[in-house]
């Protein structure tokens, strides 16, 4: 019988474009194995893994991870934020576990005491309605939240805003920064300190609800499994998304 050839006869198929952003998208989700990623496209390890460092850059580059810049690309209209919509910056940080480093002096520098494990730190500013504005991702987890915001500080668009945060940001080299009554040593905190401190509270929360958004992107909440120079830029990929959504919803 005449045999009958085929193109591409014996080669695995082409990944589509469709399915490495599916891929990708499915793994900064759930954060689950590319084993398990490819398998559930009817692809291999590899082809799931080389998808995800093909398209995350991209993501990078498309996705504007600030407030501003994403408005600036995405709104059609007229800007629906703008800097002076924020009355109030509202600065946190949260720790996403990783593995521990091989090297010893590595695995010393990023295992944080507070989480007693092995993690990556990341800055969140909102706005008072718990809005993303940006983040500072990528920072050893140990280091103290007053010296990355030092380090950082605030973009230009935020500039002289004023700021609120927790005890961890208590300096006054920052008069900008509203932060709660700490209790003297052997002394109590006055009835009208601590109203002051619930009120702060209150504010506070809605970073919270910021970072809660952030951590429905399991990669960011569970452990990374990647290399750590790479975190930025899933980080920021991440918010590029969130960025995304926000205006087009």
């Amino acid at each position: 019988r005449k045999r009958l050839y085929v193109d591409n006869d014996g080669y695995p198929r082409e990944v589509t474009p469709l399915e490495k952003v599916l891929m990708t998208l499915l793994y900064l989700r759930h954060n689950v194995r590319h084993e398990v990623v490819g398998a559930m496209f009817g692809y291999s390890a590899d082809t799931s893994e080389n998808a995800f460092h093909e398209v995350v850059p991209l993501l990078r580059e498309l996705f504007p991870s600030t407030t501003w810049e994403a408005e600036k690309k995405w709104q059609r209209s007229a800007p629906e934020w703008t800097p002076d919509d924020v009355d109030l910056v509202i600065v946190d940080s949260f720790e996403t576990p990783t593995r521990r480093p091989s090297i010893n002096e590595r695995q010393k520098r990023i295992y944080s005491g507070k989480k007693k494990r092995h993690t990556i730190k990341t800055q969140v500013i909102t706005d008072q309605d718990g809005e993303l504005l940006t983040i500072a991702p990528g920072h050893r987890g140990p280091k103290a939240d007053l010296k990355l915001y030092e380090e950082t500080g605030l973009p230009a668009p935020l500039a002289g805003k004023p700021c609120v945060g927790d005890k961890a940001y208590q300096s006054s080299a920052h008069p900008e920064m509203t932060t709660p009554h700490k209790k003297p040593k052997g002394g109590t905190l006055t009835d009208e300190q601590r109203d002051e401190n619930k009120q702060l509270a209150a504010k506070r929360v809605h970073v919270e609800h910021g970072i809660r958004r952030l951590k429905a992107f399991r990669i960011l909440r569970d452990e990374y499994r990647l290399a750590t120079g790479l975190f930025p830029m899933v980080a920021s990929a991440v918010v590029g998304l969130i960025q995304f959504s926000r205006i087009m919803t």
